[in-house]
């Protein structure tokens, strides 16, 4: 069986001046700009934002394989040797939870802590029969409405209310932007690979999950990880799914205690 050609992901890092390296990952519908409002990490941290596939400026995803948690792992790891890091912090949101959490446990030796966001599809545990169908649902509306039916996705950025102004109509633009086959792949191949429930006991790198308390879905796999994980430490905010967006500095703050605590 032939293997598709490796993912091609754009990042922007910031120069090597010695600080330690925090890798930051972005949800779906968004890009790396969904970091702005925690560019104070800076003064901590060397970041190093990505663009999942077909978001910002990474291409389209050529092949389904691309999508995938492990081939995006294994592309964030590419970049981690290319910028000659021997070991970096992870910060993930949504998505990108699940993506730096796959990370942690496929290169624990490559981490040195790990921030995580709210995260639905990362903690879930076995799929219902009806979530399965509505999400094949989902994808086929995707395919057949195009950017339109992208737009009515609940968590596409224009929809987000407590987002900046400037900040939303920026991320909602850039949204517009990406190919509705792009957001079907994800949502087929990406999406119910991304769970990482039933290895969560085998992390070995500290991880920290930044809990926006005001997403009510999410609270019960919130209080389900306090409860089954004691070991990973929780912070709650005042803030809803994207809560580095909606509290900043208090997600900031909460970020840097945690991971320079783990240097």
């Amino acid at each position: 069986m032939t293997r598709a050609p490796a993912t091609t992901l754009a990042y922007e890092a910031a120069p090597d001046t010695g600080l330690p390296p925090l890798l930051m990952v972005h949800g779906l519908l968004v890009s790396r700009d969904i970091w702005e409002p925690n560019l104070a990490l800076s003064e901590q941290f060397r970041l190093i934002r990505v663009d999942l596939p077909g978001h910002g400026q990474s291409p389209a995803p050529e092949h389904p394989e691309h999508v995938r948690p492990d081939s995006i792992i294994e592309a964030l790891d590419q970049i981690r040797r290319s910028l000659g890091i021997a070991r970096w912090h992870l910060c993930g949101q949504s998505f990108g939870a699940g993506i730096v959490l796959g990370y942690a446990l496929t290169f624990p030796e490559a981490c040195t802590g790990v921030a995580f966001t709210n995260a639905n599809a990362a903690l879930r545990g076995t799929e219902t029969e009806d979530a399965l169908e509505a999400r094949r649902m989902l994808v086929a509306r995707i395919r057949t409405g195009g950017t339109d039916a992208l737009r009515r996705v609940p968590y596409h950025p224009a929809h987000a209310r407590r987002f900046p102004p400037d900040l939303r109509r920026r991320l909602a633009g850039q949204a517009d932007t990406i190919s509705p086959e792009t957001m079907a792949l994800l949502m087929q191949e990406g999406l119910p690979r991304l769970s990482v429930r039933s290895r969560l006991g085998e992390l070995s790198v500290p991880t920290l999950l930044v809990n926006g308390r005001y997403e009510r879905k999410f609270q019960p796999l919130r209080d389900w990880l306090a409860q089954s994980h004691p070991a990973i430490d929780i912070m709650d905010l005042p803030g809803g799914h994207s809560v580095n967006v909606d509290c900043p500095e208090d997600f900031n703050a909460t970020v840097v205690e945690f991971l320079r605590g783990c240097d």
